[in-house]
């Protein structure tokens, strides 16, 4: 079978739950099983020719598992909103050309305009820092962007940085009464596999306030610091020397807790082979594998800067040793101290001493090693360092606000509905 890329993989499950939504809401579709949507002629041949499409592959046997999930989505979504009069249900905004669902117009997208405008607009470079909705259900859909455009113009193009602002909040404010009257509603799907589950994020002033009340308790880390060997398949990649050590895990991870909801955020480089900066990424535990999305970056930072994080962890790696003489004797007993402080704070570093974690990344950034690996891991440590320096307050405080940035809750951000 062809290997197929996340991205691709993605872009055809998301095209079929449109479609599925499509059959179901406004052809009036109905199945009781997702048994019954293979035995549909209509739906499952476009289902397949998705597949063929988009991916180059034929539909297996194994893949009916989408079939269950896709079934499972529509039964939740109509449940919830019932059958308005969409006449778009669109998603592409993928590479070129775009797929165009069976009576889709064709041109330009949903996806591919509101991404346009809100970069354009408020200078958002990805849309999803806006909304993360994979798919938009829209009624009228020339009618509302007209409309949009309209309510939206300012008497001159050029904005300072408050009137960007101002003027988000307003088009964010359209968006929800849009979302609220059925109009336009974007959604965020996750693969469904036991029961679904909706969220309406961003969408009611109830919303709002209730996020105002929560604040989540950081319950610990894991910073591990033993080494692992490089394998031939890592060499063959140009990613080290095979049989030399690297560092046991690219990531630090944080357990954050909120009544019964569980979460860990995930902190690692950008790139996985390369020296980078450091994303943060949420999951949502005991709700499938899929994380919850990066935080913004640039949104992190400004949060770090408000809880004084930036005053003791700079923030880009250009700041850290890249090799074993930039990592000098001074600088490992700084970190071997950072480590035996950490470990008594609740991070996990390993089964092994703060001395021997330190002597494993200096070995790391040996020249056929993995130097990148180290790198991020020096940037870790001395993040968590700085992290732990704040009260227990501030560090839950910070902790519910990384989560929010993560799951683009906040007036700052896009109304969707989530199904998950």
């Amino acid at each position: 079978m062809a290997k197929i890329s996340a991205a691709t993989m993605t872009r055809m499950q998301e095209l079929g739950s449109a479609w599925v939504f499509k059959r179901a809401i406004q052809d009036n579709k109905t199945w009781t099983s997702w048994q019954d949507i293979k035995k549909d002629p209509t739906t499952f041949n476009e289902i397949k020719k998705i597949w063929k499409t988009v991916g180059r592959v034929d539909w297996t046997i194994a893949d009916d598992e989408w079939l269950d999930n896709f079934y499972k989505q529509q039964q939740l979504l109509i449940r919830k909103i019932g059958r308005p009069n969409f006449t778009e249900f669109s998603r592409d905004g993928g590479p070129k050309p775009a797929y165009i669902l069976p009576g889709q117009k064709s041109g330009e997208t949903f996806m591919d305009w509101v991404s346009k405008y809100v970069g354009d607009k408020f200078q958002i470079a990805k849309k999803d820092n806006w909304n993360p909705a994979d798919i938009w259900l829209i009624q009228n859909e020339d009618k509302w962007k007209r409309k949009i455009v309209e309510a939206m113009k300012t008497p001159t193009k050029t904005q300072k940085k408050g009137a960007v602002e101002a003027n988000l909040i307003q088009f964010n404010n359209i968006f929800r009464a849009l979302f609220r009257s059925k109009q336009i509603v974007g959604i965020s799907l996750k693969k469904v596999g036991g029961a679904a589950s909706w969220k309406e994020v961003n969408v009611s002033g109830k919303f709002f306030k209730n996020l105002e009340s929560i604040e989540m308790k950081y319950m610990g880390a894991r910073c591990k610091t033993g080494t692992k060997l490089i394998d031939a398949a890592q060499q063959a990649k140009g990613r080290g020397t095979s049989g030399l050590a690297t560092v046991e895990t690219q990531d630090t991870v944080l357990m954050i807790k909120d009544n019964g909801t569980e979460y860990t955020v995930q902190i690692k480089a950008l790139a996985g082979s390369k020296f980078d900066n450091l994303k943060f990424e949420p999951t949502q535990k005991g709700k499938g594998a899929a994380r919850m999305g990066k935080a913004t970056r640039e949104y992190v930072i400004d949060l770090m800067e408000v809880y004084g994080i930036l005053r003791r962890w700079p923030d880009s790696w250009k700041d850290y040793p890249t090799n074993k003489t930039e990592f000098t004797p001074a600088l490992q007993k700084q970190y071997q101290s950072m480590l035996q402080e950490m470990k008594s704070d609740r991070v996990d570093i390993g089964d092994l001493t703060p001395l021997e974690g330190v002597i494993n990344i200096r070995e790391t950034l040996g020249d056929k090693n993995q130097a990148w690996v180290a790198n991020s891991k020096l940037m870790q440590i001395k993040w968590l360092y700085a992290f732990l320096t704040l009260s227990t307050k501030n560090r839950n405080k910070f902790c519910t606000d990384l989560i929010f940035l993560a799951e683009k809750a906040g007036r700052r951000y896009g109304p969707y509905g989530k199904i998950y």
